[in-house]
């Protein structure tokens, strides 16, 4: 009985973490984890954005958090990036990618899940996520991209499968 509680105790202790992401193997990223995310260390991507691309004209931010050490060859499991638009003509939708870690997404940009993510209307900077997977789910596609894919363009791009050269591991 005793020996239940205490391993009891310990599995709830480990799902109670600080917020830090020093080694999961798996990270399963839910609504709560993008709140405030305009809080985060952020970049403007506007230039970096191929031309045409899935991602809009706009002025474009992308956010990350947390930043990787220094040196990191790769994005530690946890890490979550967004791409959000702004402007005059950007809507509510935007995208995310979260490294969930733990073999997934193995055929496309491992380790990678996508996210379609809208701005909640609870004043506190929460959002809704609409879809998250390996790409959309049938039936919807990727910012309006025929192929419907994140992986296509985020694994040719190197760098951990994230584009953006202000995101690049060099630089942190």
């Amino acid at each position: 009985m005793r020996r239940a509680r205490a391993l009891a105790v310990g599995v709830v202790l480990l799902g109670c973490g600080d917020g830090t992401v020093s080694g999961p193997e798996v990270f399963l990223a839910f609504a709560a984890d993008f709140r405030g995310y305009r809080g985060w260390r952020s970049a403007d991507v506007t230039g970096t954005a191929p031309p045409g691309s899935v991602h809009p004209d706009e002025t474009l931010t992308e956010y990350v958090d947390p930043v990787p050490p220094h040196g990191s060859s790769e994005f530690p499991v946890g890490t979550k990036v967004v791409k959000e638009p702004t402007g005059a003509g950007a809507g509510p939708i935007f995208f995310a990618m979260v490294k969930r870690g733990g073999g997934y997404n193995a055929g496309g940009a491992a380790g990678w899940e996508w996210f379609e993510l809208q701005r909640a209307d609870d004043g506190g900077g929460g959002v809704v996520i609409d879809w998250r997977g390996v790409g959309p789910p049938i039936g919807e596609t990727y910012g309006g991209d025929p192929t419907s894919g994140c992986n296509v363009c985020h694994v040719a791009c190197g760098n951990d499968a994230v584009c953006a050269p202000a995101l690049g591991l060099s630089g942190f």
